[in-house]
């Protein structure tokens, strides 16, 4: 059975369960350590409402996928617009606990990860809605850190979250 790692994202820190998983974007060797790293600092990112440090992990033009349809986005405003919509819904939802893990992760390439993990969004200690999983795919370039160019979601109970993404 594969080790689950969890990233709990709670207001302004991230504290992984193992202190050996905090590691800098040259120090990542296996696709899960790829994907912790940035589920890592994507939920930090949302859960303080820090846009910039958000951005930084996706290339433009980002791919994302829900039950409601694909979108391309290929500006950094119409991330942005994604963001601040997600980021809304958490508020609302009184998200004070963000819980990720990395479900699996392989390489397709010296640069190229694919990973699936899974999210539950916890207010207090009350689950906000089931977890749902998303399938990534993490690509680095010769100049670039590892950044997240695809998302799949698969959220089933939450028009609401799924309507964000599509913001």
């Amino acid at each position: 059975m594969p080790e689950i790692v969890e990233f709990f994202v709670k207001c302004d820190t991230v504290r992984p369960l193992k202190a050996n998983q905090a590691m800098m974007p040259d120090e990542l060797s296996t696709p899960k350590d790829v994907s912790e790293y940035l589920l890592a600092r994507t939920g930090e990112a949302m859960m303080r409402g820090d846009f910039t440090a958000f951005a930084r992990c996706f290339s433009l033009p980002y791919e994302m996928e829900t039950v409601d349809g694909r979108r391309r986005i290929e500006t950094r405003s119409s991330l942005r617009l994604t963001f601040d919509a997600v980021h809304a819904h958490l508020v609302k939802q009184q998200v004070t606990l963000m819980a990720r893990h990395c479900v699996s992760a392989s390489f397709r390439g010296a640069d190229e990860v694919v990973a699936t993990h899974e999210t539950r969004l916890i207010s207090r200690d009350i689950l906000v809605q089931e977890p749902y999983p998303a399938f990534s795919i993490l690509r680095r370039s010769k100049t670039e850190d590892w950044k997240i160019a695809f998302t799949s979601y698969v959220i089933m109970d939450s028009a609401e979250l799924n309507s964000a993404l599509n913001a």
